[in-house]
Parts: C-alpha cells; structure tokens; sequence
C-alpha cells in the first residue's frame, strides 16, 4: 500500500474517501489480492431507485454530504426515468423526484451526467489500462473489443473506486486470467443483432465461467455490442477474446480439447425456446439494451424513408444516453409513432401494468423482461417490425 492509500484509510482525505477505501480493502482481502492498483474510469451500475431503493439512496447521499468527491473519470448506469423527455416512465411523481435526487448527489460528487451503459462511447477505453466498472455489457465491451481490463464489479465498488482512483488487482486485471480456454465457432453467415445476441445468450449460458474465444462473423459493431450484452445477462462472462476483433487475439487456444460449434439452426431452436408471445400479440417494440448512440435518430428516420413508411401502427421505444434533446426532432419521431427514451432502459425501470409484451432485437432485454416485469417477448429486428406494422 503506498502512502496515498495509507492515509486515505487514516482518514486523511475525508470521511467518504476513507469509507470507500475501507471498502475496497476488506473485498480485496477477502478475493486474495496482494495490492491495490490505479484505474482511469470508473463506471457505477444499479442506481436506478427501483433497483436500490430508499436505502441505496441514502448511501449515495451520505457520501456526498460527507464530502466524497470522483478522483477519475467518472459515469454511471440508466435510471428509472426518461431525462429531458416526457414518458410513459415518469408517470410516478414520487420516483421521479427520487431518481432525480440520485443523479442530484452522483453529478455533485463529480460524475459525469451520463446515464448510460455504453460509457466506452464517452470515454474509449485503452488497451491494458485499468478501469472498474459495474455494468456487466460494458465489462465485456471493455475487456474483449478494447483490451482494458475490468472485473464485473457491484455498483459499491464501482462507486469506491471512482472515490479513491484504485480498486483491488485480482481477476480480470492479472495478465494469467485473461487467456481463453474454450473454443467457440459459429458455422453460419454474417449475424444481425437479434441473431448476434442470440449466439451471445448460447454462449453465456453454456459456458458461465470461461473466457471463450469466439470464431464468428459479425456483421456490424453493433451486432458484437449485442453478443456482449447478451453474454453477461444469460451467464457470467465478462471477458471474450473475438477474432478479428479483441486486440488480445492470438488464434484459437492451442492446448484445449474444448470446442463447441453452432449453426444457423442452434439460434433458431433458442429463438423458439425463448419466445414467449406472437407478432400479433406485442404491443411496442423496444431496442437499446445496450443503448444506442444518439446517431440511431438520423438512422430511424432513414430507415423509415427507405422503407416508404409514414408511421407504425404500434410504438417504437429508443433507449439512448442521457442527452440534450433536440425538440424538432423527438417530436418528429413521435408524429411516426417513435419515442426516445434518453438515459433509461426498460429493463432498470417500472413496467409493470403498462404492457403484456413487446417485441425486441435486445436479447438482454428478452433475459430480464419475463424475470423482472412478467413481460412477453418477441425476437424480431428493427426493420422487420417497421416492415410489418409501417403504414404508407
């Protein structure tokens, strides 16, 4: 331990500092690992007030009136509400005044007004650097796309770090834990994003504890987001070494006889499995889990002048980063029956009683919308679902 961390946990820097510091110590005493290492960014997950509720408000409070200040960059997960957009979501009175005083106390601390989790798309993280972050998806972004290196931390720790600048060096952040031992090949075309998410489901869910190296064609950057996402929700993974792609490939793990390949046919049979309700029966359509970045408006309305659709018969839901809005053009998509929905994500907010079932290209959304909420779910892509319920 050098001498910053020995007097933060004196309590020379404050009483949040020295709370946070204690924090990291004891988990990292309890995990085995011999010394504390600096991050660059730290990124908080669960704070949406549904999730973390009365008490999990009071504990973010308590470190901002104890003085606790961000030592790095700093951002934090969705939230319960849409921000800077009337919704659906804020039709409780009482949550959004709660939620709204959660990022009053985070943004005083010093994090950035963010409310996403993609926050590689506000700060690109660098190969080798440090980070901890608490959302599972951006994990494995982090570790697979960019070779940072992150543990999937909970939203305490995450919030420790970002108060202190350090976390503990364990897992992920050794150069031993980061080597593939699975071989995993897709046999089959370029995969979309409902189809890239559903061979990341396969994936998580049969192989929870490994870093897999995946062999599999991707169609866009988009489509490896969706892999991540649905990985870490349907299992544990947070770290994928992807040809191609992860700036830690090195070929296929040599000594392993653990190979597993799927086809075109494997992602069907899940799809079916997964599926609970029929075009018919869904009511909107959600996508954004990852989020998407602001640019997806200008591709909405793109989308729905190449296809020759005036509106859709029945919504579409956008979940974007915390933004300023442009007015003209949110209003815009609402004339074709779109609603963005800035710094939120259906998954961390109250669904419950305003829909039975949605259709979704998200298969992060498909893992935890029949948990959470009781919502049916419907596979389908953006464009297939503008196809069938665009009017001319």
């Amino acid at each position: 331990m050098d001498k910053w961390e020995e007097k933060a946990l004196n309590g020379e820097y404050g009483e949040a500092t020295q709370l946070a510091m204690r924090l990291i110590v004891k988990v990292g005493e309890a995990l085995g690992a011999e010394r504390l290492i600096r991050i660059s960014h730290a990124h908080v997950s669960g704070i949406s007030y549904d999730n973390i509720g009365e008490a999990g408000l009071e504990f973010i409070k308590s470190l901002y009136e104890m003085g606790g200040r961000t030592r790095v960059f700093s951002t934090f997960n969705p939230v319960g509400i849409s921000i800077g957009v009337d919704s659906f979501l804020n039709r409780d009175s009482v949550l959004v005044k709660r939620q709204e005083e959660i990022i009053k106390y985070l943004v005083g601390m010093g994090f950035k007004f963010s409310a996403t989790c993609i926050p590689y798309m506000i700060r690109e993280p660098r190969q080798g650097e440090h980070l901890a972050w608490g959302e599972s998806s951006a994990v494995v972004v982090a570790n697979s796309v960019y070779g940072a290196r992150t543990n999937r931390e909970g939203g305490p720790i995450a919030l420790a770090a970002a108060l202190t600048g350090r976390v503990y060096e364990w897992g992920l952040h050794l150069d031993d834990n980061r080597k593939p031992s699975i071989y995993v090949k897709y046999e089959g075309s370029l995969l979309d994003e409902p189809y890239s998410g559903l061979l990341g489901y396969l994936v998580g869910l049969n192989n929870p504890s490994t870093i897999p190296y995946i062999d599999a064609r991707f169609g866009s950057r988009r489509g490896i987001l969706s892999f991540a996402a649905a990985s870490a929700a349907a299992g544990n993974l947070a770290m994928a070494i992807i040809r191609g792609v992860s700036p830690e490939d090195k070929g296929p793990p040599k000594y392993t006889e653990d190979k597993v390949v799927y086809n075109f046919n494997d992602l069907l049979r899940l799809k079916k499995d997964l599926e609970n309700a029929g075009t018919e029966e869904v009511e909107a359509f959600f996508t954004g889990c990852p989020h998407h970045s602001v640019d997806v408006i200008d591709y909405l309305e793109d989308v729905f002048m190449r296809m020759n659709v005036r509106k859709v018969s029945k919504p579409i839901w956008v979940s974007v980063p915390a933004m300023t809005v442009d007015r003209e053009v949110v209003e815009r998509l609402r004339s074709r029956n779109v609603l963005v929905l800035p710094g939120t994500c259906l998954v961390v907010s109250r669904m419950g009683g305003i829909v039975k079932a949605i259709a979704t290209d998200s298969l992060k959304t498909v893992f935890y919308l029949p948990r959470r909420h009781g919502i049916g779910v419907k596979i389908m892509s953006l464009k297939e679902f503008i196809e069938y319920y665009g009017e001319k």
